[in-house]
């Protein structure tokens, strides 16, 4: 899997219209957030620590879900993208009661709409979460939110993430 660094560069391609994340001379990575999802469009505005900290956090998270390393990378590097959008309207009539947890950044949640889904929390309010989808959802208007988008919900709408734990994370 590919380590943060400090050579790593956000920019904004006016050509793509994708904000995205210059990694190396042969690599980049095109996130799904458009001009029109942006608060800013950085030019050169090198990974920070905090950032590089919050990868390994949020890698860390999304290990308790049995995916590839790609998936994972990708999850990783699109939740970076977080505080380059701009802010959302909760959604939150989109999805059945919860039980109004207290999730922190980077931690799993379950969201539940006509299905369930997993969603990262991103940021988190008093009220409120800014959360990133890890698949599709229906939510209960039969609408279909796509993985990668970021949605804000009340906190009543999320619940905590219950897995079986495998023997191999508890030792």
């Amino acid at each position: 899997m590919l380590r943060p660094s400090e050579h790593w560069n956000w920019i904004y391609c006016s050509t793509k219209d994708r904000l995205l994340l210059d990694i190396s001379d042969e690599a980049q990575f095109c996130s799904p957030f458009t001009s029109s999802q942006l608060a800013c469009k950085p030019t050169q505005q090198p990974l920070s620590m905090a950032e590089a900290q919050a990868f390994w956090q949020i890698d860390d998270s999304l290990q308790q879900l049995e995916m590839p390393a790609a998936v994972r990378l990708e999850l990783c590097l699109t939740a970076l993208c977080a505080p380059y959008l701009q802010q959302q309207a909760h959604k939150s009539w989109y999805f059945q009661q919860g039980a109004d947890c207290s999730a922190k950044p980077f931690e799993l949640v379950m969201l539940r709409g006509l299905s369930g889904q997993y969603a990262l929390v991103l940021s988190s309010e008093t009220d409120c979460v800014t959360c990133l989808l890890l698949g599709d959802i229906s939510t209960l208007s039969g609408k279909q939110l796509k993985r990668l988008q970021v949605i804000r919900v009340l906190r009543n709408r999320i619940s905590p993430l219950k897995l079986d734990i495998p023997f191999r994370h508890t030792a």
